[in-house]
């Protein structure tokens, strides 16, 4: 009974004491059954969704930094392979073009050779034909010039003299 005294002084009343302290146990085991455990276990899955999020954006950090790393190789790599296409392919143009040149020189001295000898087998022809002509035109005239003058054993002897000299 002390303690219903002691409770007593303190102005409690120990059946509506132990009726709130049910009633508190009541609400409590509700609060906790139905709100507390849900909204813990919503709140946790929130914080491991979070953190996975967080991990999938670092990889993702990750994931592209060696992206742009690979990037900056490849394309180091392309460029190198294009300034070597570009540089055999100016290489092989030169060579061509060198060739082309040496070519058409060598067709150039050929033709002007070939052109030489006709020039020459041409100049060799018609100085035949002209001192063929000049002898024939030399025999006229002095058949005519000394017809008149020569007889026939001369004539002959002259001409064969001339023709000699022709050749």
């Amino acid at each position: 009974m002390e303690s219903n005294s002691v409770l007593g002084t303190l102005g409690i009343d120990w059946k509506l004491f132990l009726a709130q302290l049910v009633n508190f146990g009541i609400v409590l085991f509700i609060f906790w059954r139905w709100v507390a455990k849900p909204l813990g276990a919503t709140l946790t899955k929130r914080q491991e969704r979070i953190e996975q999020g967080l991990k999938n954006a670092d990889q993702m950090d990750t994931d592209k930094k060696k992206f742009e790393e690979w990037k900056i190789q490849e394309m180091k790599k392309i460029r190198s392979e294009a300034d070597n296409i570009l540089r055999q392919t100016n290489d092989t143009a030169n060579k061509i073009k060198q060739e082309t040149i040496v070519d058409a020189n060598t067709q150039a001295v050929r033709i002007i050779a070939q052109a030489k000898d006709a020039i020459n087998v041409e100049k060799i022809q018609m100085l035949k034909e002209a001192k063929q002509e000049v002898a024939t035109l030399v025999i006229a005239a002095s058949e005519n010039i000394l017809r008149s003058k020569l007889d026939s054993k001369h004539d002959h002897e002259l001409i064969s003299v001339s023709i000699k000299h022709v050749k």
